[in-house]
């Protein structure tokens, strides 16, 4: 399975970077694609578009990571995998974090499933979290 992370500008590569920190050379099949101000969102589609018809024309599957939904890398991403007929060969899961990547490179998933997908989102959410948040519910609950 190939990994796509999709961002707006220096999200994505920050990403990749900390992961490599982490995972070795597991990072490497990782790809990125940013939005720019400088570039824009014609050119970001157009990198995108040419990435996923490439990747996913041969039957391939991939996930494709987001920064935030509802945001253009998101939007793109999901347009054009509804476009080209690719909705069953990769998801867009948004809320893009290095917990969330390294479940990714770490599951190897080569079958979707709703497990799968599910244990890629709770990874992204378990990684939010604050010492004193949790440390005042345990405190209450030990009253």
């Amino acid at each position: 399975m190939e990994l796509l992370l999709v961002s707006h500008k220096g999200a994505a590569s920050g990403i990749k970077t900390a992961a490599a920190l982490i995972a070795g050379d597991e990072a490497d099949s990782i790809h990125v694609i940013e939005l720019t101000a400088e570039d824009g969102i014609d050119v970001f589609t157009k990198q995108l578009d040419a990435y996923l018809s490439g990747w996913l024309k041969d039957g391939r599957k991939g996930l494709i990571l987001a920064d935030l939904k509802g945001g253009t890398p998101y939007n793109r991403a999901e347009m054009l995998l509804s476009e080209h007929h690719f909705k069953e060969q990769a998801k867009v899961i948004s809320g893009l974090n290095l917990p969330m990547v390294l479940e990714a490179l770490f599951q190897d998933i080569e079958e979707w499933s709703q497990e799968a997908l599910e244990e890629m989102i709770a990874a992204g959410r378990d990684g939010i979290d604050c010492l004193e948040l949790a440390q005042m519910q345990g405190g209450e609950e030990d009253e």
